[in-house]
């Protein structure tokens, strides 16, 4: 399935060059959050998509439907992420190309971050990786009071 994230990123990055804004250089803790979790979402949304089409076909087991359930709730997630996204990055006229690109950046680390916590050696906890802690810690709702309901 396609996912229009990175390419609106890159796109609003390009779109961006011939515009006057100046940001301010950085992204702020949220914006970063924001940024990362949305390439979390990404990520872990493949994942979950992939495994319902490969394993659950027709099926009624336990584990098929809490990952359609956990998806449906991860859909809602990043919908939020990239409406607050949007709003204060992609479409922003007070961002620069710096921010953007930072964005992008780290919307990429959060969706390599993931993966690379899915392909880690099974004997080796996940506790143990630093990208394995920090894209977990996405899915801890409380951390998204700023986004919009």
């Amino acid at each position: 399935m396609w996912r229009p994230g990175l390419a609106l990123i890159a796109g609003a990055v390009l779109g961006a060059s011939g515009s006057q804004a100046q940001g301010v250089g950085f992204l702020t803790e949220q914006e970063r959050l924001a940024s990362y979790c949305a390439g979390v979402s990404e990520a872990r949304l493949r994942d979950m998509e992939e495994f319902l089409k490969t394993q659950c076909a027709g099926s009624t087991r336990r584990e098929c439907r809490e990952t359609a359930e956990a998806m449906e709730k991860a859909k809602v997630q990043d919908r939020r992420l990239w409406d607050y996204l949007t709003r204060q990055i992609i479409a922003s006229r007070e961002q620069g190309r710096r921010e953007k690109a930072l964005s992008a950046a780290t919307i990429a680390k959060g969706n390599n971050d993931w993966l690379a916590c899915k392909r880690r050696d099974p004997a080796r906890p996940a506790d143990e990786l630093l990208a394995c802690r920090e894209s977990q810690g996405c899915l801890i709702d409380a951390r998204f009071g700023f986004l919009d309901q």
